[in-house]
């Protein structure tokens, strides 16, 4: 075989190589995660679009996800601070429980912290009759409400997600009511609480309640709100909000066990992540402006973003919906330690706040002399002071050298005066001389 064929078929597998490795770099997927739930969903709230489904049509009972749906409808029909006296057959609800009393009253916003928090069933029963009045047309509501969100398989039994043959959901349902429910601002800062207390009632000392959701207690997680459900180890639910580096997320996971639970909603979380492209709005450390700060020995220094900053559009969408704005706070005072957050660097898609990125400085910077009270940082003072001194030298410099120019010229004319007068005594001299000689 000649070297030149030799060399072209070597170029040839080169080639082939280089477009082979080249499109499978091109052709490459985020995996989707294994996990043990039996139907889950995530939906992404900036780009409109399911990210993660599986078994999303399969019916599964939700367990206490359902309370969501309850708060839901107390929220819409009852005023927070009304009171709601609680029934024998609110107060007998088993299974999970802040152990109400009948005749005990509470208000409304008490018993959604209870069927949120601690997962009350009681609460929710309390709930569900202050509603409808009675529990059967609580139910029916549950269930046309349900059904006007846009759920095709879902039905309810009771307000608590109590076991039931005929209290079921999918996925894709729960994903609706989890759209609505942690839309609302009520529901959403309630379910993002991690402690609420009860005070004192006419029949119970201060209850203080607690989320089971332990990704709340965590601030880097990006979980703001959500609802478990839990029957037994094998039976276990959970519905969450979630909104890091503007993205934002709705997670459904039904059918799950209590082991594997919080680890399938981490998978889903960082699959979701890497799945949903986002656009690079500014980078970190980037200079973003001027903070004032009160008192300090400088008053205004640089902010700088702390972490990148992104936008996710939908596919279709265009860039020029991106637009930025820069907030800086009005209450900086010195002393302030460097990495103190002073502003945010605001993100906006079609004019929505979409992710904010924190505002630092970078330097300490110490409480300033007294003239800083009137913003004037310690070296504008020095300045000023040396600018003074400088203009009180030359004003006194002036000064001297025109009084010296006075004397000088009171001297000089008192002894051109002399010498006038010594001149004429002189030529008087002459004269008188003169006369003798005659």
């Amino acid at each position: 075989m000649s070297r030149i064929m030799k060399r072209t078929i070597s170029l040839m597998l080169a080639v082939l190589v280089v477009l082979s490795s080249g499109s499978a770099a091109f052709g490459a997927k985020v995996a989707k995660p294994n996990i043990t739930a039996a139907g889950a969903m995530v939906y992404c709230q900036n780009t409109g679009e399911i990210v993660y489904s599986k078994n999303s049509q399969k019916k599964l009972e939700p367990f206490s996800v359902t309370k969501l749906m309850t708060v839901l409808l107390a929220v819409q029909n009852l005023p927070l601070d009304k009171e709601v006296t609680v029934s024998a057959k609110a107060a007998s609800q088993k299974e999970a429980s802040i152990n109400l009393k009948e005749g005990e009253i509470l208000t409304v916003e008490d018993l959604i912290y209870a069927a949120l928090l601690p997962s009350g069933n009681d609460a929710a029963y309390a709930l569900g009759e202050a509603v409808s009045g009675d529990m059967e047309t609580f139910i029916a509501l549950m269930n046309k409400t349900a059904k006007n969100i846009g759920c095709k398989k879902t039905h309810f039994t009771n307000p608590s997600g109590m076991q039931a043959k005929r209290h079921y959901t999918t996925a894709s349902d729960m994903m609706e009511i989890v759209k609505v429910a942690l839309s609302n601002d009520i529901i959403r800062k309630a379910a993002g609480s991690t402690k609420y207390t009860i005070e004192k009632t006419n029949k119970s000392k201060k209850r203080v309640l607690h989320s089971h959701i332990k990704f709340l207690s965590d601030k880097e997680s990006g979980v703001y709100a959500g609802k478990t459900g839990y029957w037994d180890t094998y039976n276990c639910s959970i519905a969450l909000g979630y909104k890091k580096d503007g993205l934002s997320l709705f997670v459904v996971i039904l059918g799950d066990t209590g082991a594997e639970r919080t680890k399938d909603v981490k998978k889903l979380i960082q699959y979701a992540t890497a799945k949903v492209e986002g656009q690079k709005v500014i980078g970190s450390g980037k200079e973003s402006g001027r903070v004032r700060i009160k008192h300090g020995a400088k008053t205004s220094v640089t902010a700088y973003t702390a972490e990148t900053g992104y936008a996710y559009l939908p596919k279709e969408a265009s860039a020029k919906l991106i637009s930025t704005k820069t907030v800086m706070r009005d209450d900086v005072e010195a002393p302030v330690k460097a990495g103190t957050v002073v502003g945010t660097y605001q993100i906006y898609v079609a004019d929505e706040l979409v992710n904010e990125v924190n505002l630092v400085i970078t330097e300490d910077i110490d409480q300033g002399w007294f003239p800083s009270y009137l913003g004037i940082s310690n070296f504008a003072t020095i300045i000023i002071c040396i600018v003074f001194i400088l203009l009180l030298t030359l004003f006194l410099t002036i000064s001297i050298t025109k009084a010296r120019n006075r004397r000088r010229k009171r001297m000089m004319k008192k002894q051109r005066i002399m010498e006038i007068a010594m001149e004429e005594m002189r030529r008087e001299q002459e004269r008188k001389e003169r006369d003798w000689r005659f």
